[in-house]
């Protein structure tokens, strides 16, 4: 799975999350940590979410969530609503910052900690699929250690995870807590290599388009502290400088 997404030129689908968190706190003694772009406030006991997502590897994507957005052309990504967004430093695209679906197409980093046992054959949207089920490799963790959670994205003790034949990315997965399923993930509707228009992997027309830079001054203004006294470029600065406010 080093090799994902092998041969993916571009993805277009529907994502979808589910997580039972009481069932996954009384697992691990802890609530989950929601994943990226869960709807705000949403405290229930079950939290559901969609995205549209649209990629091509390796660094420009788009998803779109109910108050969500997030979108990378390959050397600036925007973050925001579909009517203000923040457009990030120029700096190396990462499709992880894509939230979810980078976890879907390069699906190695979530493997780290886990014990795979043999893959079977499966078919997941019309795509020939291994199916494989995992575990904690430390069995501290099955007992709510500090690895229990193994990614954010994945909550479970047990894992069972479905991965495409011809690319390797995460197409489903499934975890499990006192053998209840606690949450899924799936990748649907999917359309493969299919032409893709540029305009995907911009910010949405007629949205306020505002700088990183911008950003900062008003949350440092608004804890109380003058932006004009921090170096916005030096990160060490500005952690000290959130720090200093909260």
């Amino acid at each position: 799975m080093t090799a994902a997404p092998g041969g993916l030129r571009t993805l277009r689908g529907a994502l979808t999350t589910w997580v039972q968190r009481d069932l996954v706190a009384a697992a691990h003694a802890r609530r989950p940590p929601l994943a990226p772009g869960s709807p705000p406030g949403d405290d229930g006991p079950e939290v559901l979410a969609s995205w549209y997502v649209v990629v091509a590897p390796p660094d420009r994507w788009r998803v779109v969530g109910r108050g969500h957005l997030a979108v990378s052309d390959g050397e600036r990504s925007w973050v925001g609503t579909s009517t203000l967004v923040t457009e990030r430093p120029p700096t190396r695209a990462s499709i992880h910052d894509g939230g979810v679906v980078g976890t879907c197409i390069h699906p190695a980093a979530l493997l780290e900690g886990l014990l795979l046992g043999e893959p079977g054959e499966d078919e997941v949207e019309g795509r020939p699929c291994w199916v494989v089920d995992a575990r904690p490799a430390d069995p501290a963790a099955a007992r709510g250690g500090p690895q229990a959670l193994l990614h954010r994205d994945l909550a479970g003790v047990e894992h069972r995870l479905w991965f495409d034949r011809a690319t390797g990315i995460l197409l489903r997965h499934e975890g499990y807590a006192d053998g209840r399923v606690c949450s899924w993930l799936a990748l649907t509707d999917l359309v493969v290599d299919a032409p893709v228009d540029v305009a995907e992997f911009r910010p949405p027309p007629g949205a306020v388009v505002r700088s990183h830079h911008e950003l900062l001054r008003d949350h440092l203004a608004g804890m109380g502290i003058d932006p004009d006294t921090v170096d916005l470029d030096d990160p060490v600065q500005v952690r000290a400088a959130l720090r200093q406010g909260a």
